[in-house]
């Protein structure tokens, strides 16, 4: 995950309500608790979580939440690295790279 991302504030009594996306995201609570609602459909009923400080919560590309401090909460929404393959392959290449470094280190010492 990615730890750079902003860090949200929500004061007593304040609630946010927004759509995930692009691709999935992690909630994660660095502070406070948080009432998260996800409205439901006929097919499934709304679904009410409570996080506490160091808890996270796996949140589906398109899913809509509403989400309160009670009474105030700091949290980050994360993207899994799985969520950017683009992402992946540059991890994947640097990886690749390193490894070779290092063995051309080892070939060089011997």
């Amino acid at each position: 995950m990615s730890e750079s991302q902003a860090l949200w504030r929500l004061a007593e009594g304040e609630a946010l309500s927004f759509k995930i996306g692009p691709g999935a995201r992690e909630l994660r609570v660095s502070s406070g608790r948080l009432w998260l609602t996800q409205p439901g459909c006929p097919d499934a009923p709304s679904e009410d979580v409570w996080l506490q400080a160091g808890q996270s919560l796996a949140l589906a590309s398109g899913s809509q939440v509403v989400i309160e401090a009670w009474p105030q909460a700091d949290f980050q929404l994360l993207v899994p690295p799985s969520a950017c393959p683009a992402l992946q392959a540059r991890l994947g290449e640097r990886r690749a790279a390193a490894q070779e470094r290092n063995a051309m280190g080892c070939l060089a010492a011997a």
